[in-house]
């Protein structure tokens, strides 16, 4: 053979390589139902990147935007099919996952998002029939993420007692509003895009969400006073990263150990970014000359009583609302996993995306066996 014959031997074995290697590549589709900028964006982006590079380039995955699917409607998207993960809420299906709403209901727990997103991700993953209430809904849970710790945007102080009462505050969800009528509050019920122009029009005198809200809802144009550590809270039922379980036996052991491990930055990347949005937040709202203050401490201390006597209702709505059994037992195991979790990601220190993501696979993914789990 000459060395042209050789050279296009050569080319034409390439060609083949390349070829074989295009149709090997899989495209992962996923749906994140709110606009751009999201943590959860943000989260998928670095999931993005972490899955090619551990897959080389085997798996990429394709984003589709709210128009596709919102957030109610993707849940029965993934379990039909009609992409392979996606971004839920799953306080928004109580019907359909019974089991994981305990840990959702003890919300204001939350006090360091990454300890949260930690904690409910290892109850859900060591939660057998957490997982198979989510299997025989035709998906594979992978994790957790969360927002946040909740504080007061408000129009007036809020940091004592008496400031406090009669005060209408929107409110996430039951938790929160069973903690504003204990503390003499009012807790309203109301959709994120009602929030801005309920306080505006003085409807209420504030939220109870993030304070990454100031920026994302705009109320740093209305806002005058914000409560940093009461009431605290997380919303830490967000799951970006379940994914359809046909798509996940599709998949070989390898892929499923790189989807994994990439599951657990997306979980960290996400929570992160919700937190960073907090502090970033809040120095904007110094900037601007909101008042950024602490609750007092009687009022926190009574916050803090609230939360835990708290606690024997949250039992009463598993067991009656939920149809849970055993629930003192669930309860308990998952306030050892905050503590936990706590102890593992402390605030007092900077963490990155990707320290926060090592923890989760040392303590959680590590432990899921790729071979058999959620097929």
């Amino acid at each position: 053979m000459n060395i042209r014959q050789t050279m296009l031997a050569s080319v034409a074995g390439a060609a083949i390589a390349l070829s074989a290697g295009a149709a090997m590549a899989e495209t992962v589709r996923i749906v994140i139902g709110v606009p751009d900028g999201s943590g959860a964006h943000y989260g998928i982006e670095k999931f993005s990147e972490d899955l090619a590079a551990r897959t080389d380039g085997d798996l990429r995955v394709r984003v589709f935007p709210p128009s596709l699917l919102d957030l109610r409607q993707t849940f029965g998207g993934i379990r039909d099919g009609v992409v392979d993960g996606g971004y839920m809420v799953l306080n928004y299906f109580p019907a359909e996952l019974p089991q994981a709403q305990l840990p959702i209901e003890m919300a204001m727990l939350g006090q360091n998002p990454y300890a949260m997103a930690g904690a409910m991700s290892e109850y859900i993953l060591t939660c057998d029939a957490c997982i198979e209430e989510r299997l025989a809904a035709n998906m594979v849970p992978l994790g957790n993420a969360s927002t946040g710790a909740y504080a007061i945007l408000g129009t007036a102080p809020m940091t004592t007692e008496a400031e406090l009462q009669g005060k209408k505050l929107r409110a996430a969800g039951g938790a929160w509003s069973r903690w504003a009528a204990a503390m003499g509050a009012v807790g309203v019920s109301l959709s994120g895009n009602e929030i801005f122009e309920a306080v505006s029009q003085g409807t209420i005198d504030g939220a109870m969400n993030a304070p990454s809200e100031l920026s994302s809802i705009r109320l740093i144009d209305v806002a005058t006073n914000v409560t940093t550590n009461m009431p605290g809270g997380t919303v830490h039922g967000l799951d970006l990263m379940s994914v359809n379980r046909d798509f996940w036996r599709g998949l070989t052991d390898a892929q499923r150990r790189a989807y994994m491990d990439a599951a657990a930055l997306a979980n960290a990347a996400t929570t992160w970014k919700f937190a960073d949005d907090v502090a970033s937040n809040l120095e904007m709202a110094k900037a601007q000359g909101i008042t950024v203050s602490e609750a007092s401490p009687e009022a926190k201390a009574m916050s803090d009583q609230v939360i835990q006597d708290d606690l024997s209702n949250i039992a009463q709505i598993a067991a009656e609302t939920h149809g849970l059994d055993d629930v003192d037992t669930k309860i308990a195991r998952f306030q050892e996993l905050v503590t936990k979790w706590e102890g593992l990601l402390p605030l007092d220190r900077d963490w990155s995306p990707e320290e926060i993501a090592e923890v989760y696979r040392a303590e959680i993914f590590s432990k899921l066996d790729e071979t058999t789990y959620g097929l």
